[in-house]
């Protein structure tokens, strides 16, 4: 006890001792701290107006010049030669300046050829001079009878089954739209036993008289319902995959699978029910909206899609006035190109995809749009050569035309007999221009190969 009494007051010493040197320590760290502060704010200010200004860059030399053509008159012999080719058959060809507005060559360019595919940069064109970029094209569900789901469709093709997993870009998904139905309903989904495709937004005009059934399967062409998933593709991996011969009512049952419904539930395409034509969100259980139109026009022309392009052609059909029908899109497209002051002189079309062999276009008419001031934007949703879409395996090493990989731009064409190239390139001299090759009679692969050669051509200007 008596030790542990003692040794209170030692430590009571050595307590007072520490805190003193603890304060000392904290008063000196302060004073070395501000030293350092008010150093440091010396040196900067007594530095701050003896920095000596870096030297003023020199002006930038442009690397990238826009294409403004040449003064000089092109020599267009080697161009008159790859065009007298015999693999091209009967050829209509025309090229223009885009700079000056000159014709710089043509062979023949006023003969009405079949024109296959390269008919959509017409339909492009008519699309992009007619409708606002931003357009896009519902797909909604509404209640129908009770027990009943009606899916209206007004013209999308590009729906994908499950959202990011389609084909096209940026298209919406009857996922998408069936999430919206689950939330409206919540438990009256239950009682869901039948499901209705609404068909009548294409006037039953949906397969023409000149396609032939067996390029279903073969990838080209299906029923232009209403609605379809991937423009009909049963592969929505594969840009050349068979089509489907149901595409609406598939629709239908993607919606059904996708709600939960039970695999009894009926489903069933009509143009006759009781729906608004065009519901508005308010109307409808759930809405969904394609891509925007700049985009399936984008997507149209890269992959050459028949029934993208019919679609689009109807959009012109309904802005005109016109019925929903292959005449109706086609009438429409003429009178819209004919009042921009794209030449139409003898054209004649009877789809808005190029797949009927009854169409009739000239160079003078596809290289009249593809020069015209107003459609600048069509030339920039063309394939490049070697690069992408149609023209993705074209222009390869070994071809004669590897030169203008990268450089030509076009629109493509083939059927039996026939192969089409339309579009732009700037040539070496720095000349932008657009053209249009015709070519009827002729073997589909060497006559391809010719054209290539003969766009090659002109990119050497």
């Amino acid at each position: 006890m008596t030790n542990t009494t003692k040794d209170r007051p030692a430590s009571t010493k050595r307590r007072n001792g520490s805190l003193t040197r603890w304060v000392l320590s904290i008063v000196v760290f302060l004073f070395a701290a501000v030293l350092v502060v008010v150093s440091g704010i010396y040196v900067s200010q007594s530095q701050r107006f003896k920095v000596t200004p870096a030297a003023a860059p020199e002006p930038a030399t442009p690397l990238l010049r826009p294409a403004t053509g040449s003064d000089e008159e092109p020599d267009m012999s080697a161009v008159a030669a790859a065009a007298k080719h015999p693999e091209l058959g009967k050829l209509s060809a025309e090229i223009t300046d885009l700079s000056t507005g000159d014709t710089l060559f043509s062979h023949d360019p006023t003969r009405m050829m079949v024109p296959a595919s390269s008919t959509k940069v017409y339909t492009s064109a008519a699309a992009l001079l007619s409708l606002q970029r931003t357009d896009r094209v519902p797909t909604s569900v509404v209640e129908g009878a009770p027990g009943e789901l009606i899916l209206v469709g007004e013209g999308d093709v590009t729906l994908s089954r499950t959202q990011g997993k389609g084909f096209f870009t940026d298209a919406a998904s009857v996922e998408q739209l069936a999430q919206q139905v689950k939330e409206a309903l919540g438990d009256k989904l239950k009682g869901i036993k039948k499901i209705t495709v609404d068909n009548s937004a294409r006037d039953g005009s949906l397969f023409h008289s000149s396609w032939d059934h067996g390029d279903i399967s073969g990838g080209n062409v299906a029923s232009l319902d209403s609605v379809m998933l991937d423009a009909g593709r049963i592969d929505p991996s594969n840009s050349y995959s068979p089509r489907s011969r149901t595409p609406a009512q598939d629709v239908g049952k993607a919606l059904a699978e996708q709600l939960g419904l039970s695999k009894d539930t009926k489903v069933s395409v009509t143009n006759q029910t009781d729906a608004p034509p065009h519901p508005t969100a308010d109307q409808a259980l759930g809405q969904v909206h394609s891509a925007p139109l700049a985009t399936r026009v984008r997507d149209m022309m890269l992959h050459s899609d028949n029934l993208l392009a019919e679609a689009v052609g109807r959009e012109v059909a309904a802005n005109q006035g016109e019925e929903s029908t292959f005449e109706g899109a086609t009438t429409a497209i003429l009178k819209v190109l004919e009042t921009h002051g794209v030449d139409t002189e003898g054209a004649k079309l009877h789809d808005a995809s190029g797949m009927s062999e009854d169409n009739r276009l000239s160079a003078r008419n596809l290289d009249s749009a593809l020069s015209n001031n107003e459609l600048h934007e069509l030339l920039q949703d063309l394939p490049t050569a070697h690069a992408e879409g149609t023209l993705l395996t074209r222009y390869g090493a070994g071809s004669g035309a590897e030169e203008a990989a990268g450089w030509v731009r076009a629109k493509t064409g083939t059927l039996s007999g026939v192969n089409a190239l339309a579009g732009t390139v700037t040539t070496k001299s720095g000349r932008p221009v657009s053209f249009a090759f015709l070519s009827n009679g002729a073997d589909v692969t060497a006559g391809r190969e010719a054209l290539d050669r003969l766009a090659a051509a002109v990119y050497r200007l």
